[in-house]
C-alpha cells in the first residue's frame, strides 16, 4: 500500500540517512557519502539549475567515480546551514519516496533555494538512497546585480548590489515591497511589462515563446524622458517562475543595438550616440563621454531621427531596442 508516511520511526530513519549523505557531501566524506547509497546499476543523480544547465549520472559505477574526483579535487558546495522544510514522506513496500524544499548558505553568504526528491530503498532493515534529484531556483550566482519579483511586481530577492543600482536609478524605486517607477506615467508602462513578463512565469507557456521567437523572453522597457533629456530604461527577463529585473543596461540590448545599426543604416557615430542615450546619458554627458562637441551631439541626434522615423529620443530608444 502506498500511503504518506505517519511512522515517526521511519521518518527519522529516513531523514537521517538524506542528512548524512549531505553532510558526508559537504565534509568531502567520499566513504561516508558512499554508505548512504544502493551501490548497483538503477542508482541515479540529476542536477539543474538554469545558470548551469544539468547533469545526469547513471548508474553507481558513474556516479561513484564522478563524486570521487569531486571530493578528492576540493569541488564539493561549500554549503552550511542546511535547511529543509514541506517535507513529504510516501512509502510504498520497501521503497520511500520523499520530496522536500532546502535552504543553504553558500560561504560567500548567498542564499540557495533547491527542490530536492529522494527515493531511499529499504534493504536489510536498512534505508539508502537510490535516487537525488536537485533544482535550484531563485537568485543564484549571476543574480547579485538583479532583483527577482513576481507579476505583481512583488519582490521576492533583492541582493545588496542590486538595491544599490536601485538607489542610483533614475526611474525605479521600491515601494510596499513592489518594484514601482517614480512617475505615475512611468508606471503605468513598468506594470504593463511585468504584467507582460508574469505571462511566461509558467514553464509550458515560456517554453511556447522560446519555440516561436527562437529566444527567451527578455523585455527592454523605456519608461520614459527626464527634462534633462535622459531616457530611463530597464530591462525585464523571465527564468525560474520569476521575472528579474537588471536597473543597468546589459549584453542584450548591446546586441539589439548592433541590429539596429543595420537595419536603419546608422553611422557609427550616430550609433555611439545612440547607446549612451540608451545607457541613460543626455546629450551633453554623452558628448563629454565621446569626446565631441555638443553641437556634434546634436546634428547626430536629428540623423538619427531621421533615419529612424520618429522625433524624440524616448521614441528613438524605443524603436532601436524593438529591433532584434
Amino acid at each position: 500500500m502506498t500511503r504518506p508516511t505517519q511512522d515517526c520511526s521511519e521518518h527519522s530513519a529516513i531523514m537521517a540517512v538524506i542528512e548524512r549523505e549531505s553532510d558526508c557531501f559537504v565534509r568531502q566524506d567520499y566513504d561516508g557519502w558512499a554508505a548512504c547509497w544502493v551501490q548497483d546499476d538503477r542508482a541515479r543523480e540529476v542536477c539543474v539549475a538554469s545558470s548551469l544547465g544539468s547533469t545526469v549520472l547513471e548508474g553507481w559505477e558513474a556516479l561513484s567515480r564522478y563524486m570521487q574526483d569531486v571530493m578528492e579535487n576540493g569541488a564539493a558546495c561549500q554549503i552550511t546551514d542546511i535547511r529543509r522544510f514541506d517535507v513529504s514522506i510516501t512509502l510504498s513496500g520497501q521503497i520511500a519516496h520523499v520530496v522536500f524544499y532546502e535552504t543553504s548558505k553558500h560561504v560567500s553568504g548567498r542564499i540557495e533555494k533547491t527542490f530536492e526528491t529522494r527515493v531511499l530503498e529499504r534493504s536489510g532493515g536498512k534505508w539508502r538512497i537510490l535516487y537525488l534529484s536537485f533544482v535550484l531556483s531563485g537568485h543564484q550566482h549571476v543574480d547579485v546585480n538583479r532583483l527577482a519579483v513576481n507579476a505583481k511586481g512583488e519582490i521576492l530577492c533583492a541582493p545588496e548590489q542590486a538595491r544599490q543600482q536601485l538607489d542610483s536609478h533614475l526611474g525605479l524605486q521600491i515601494s510596499n515591497n513592489r518594484l514601482r517607477a517614480s512617475r505615475p506615467s512611468w508606471d503605468k508602462v513598468l506594470q504593463t511589462a511585468l504584467g507582460r513578463a508574469g505571462e511566461q512565469h509558467g514553464y509550458f507557456q515560456h517554453y511556447r515563446y522560446v519555440a516561436e521567437s527562437g529566444r527567451s523572453f527578455r523585455l527592454p522597457v523605456v519608461l520614459g524622458e527626464t527634462e534633462e533629456g535622459s531616457v530611463v530604461v530597464c530591462v525585464l527577463f523571465v527564468r525560474d517562475g520569476m521575472t528579474f529585473v537588471e536597473a543597468e543596461s546589459d549584453g542584450d540590448i548591446d546586441a539589439r543595438l548592433k541590429t539596429a545599426r543595420t537595419v536603419f543604416g546608422l553611422s557609427e557615430g550616430q550609433m555611439l550616440l545612440a547607446r549612451h542615450i540608451v545607457q541613460g546619458d543626455n546629450l551633453v554627458t554623452a558628448s563629454e563621454s565621446l569626446g565631441i562637441t555638443k553641437n556634434t551631439a546634436r546634428t547626430h541626434l536629428p540623423r538619427n531621427y531621421e533615419k529612424t522615423g520618429i522625433n524624440s529620443q524616448t521614441a528613438l530608444v524605443r524603436t532601436l531596442l524593438s529591433v532584434g
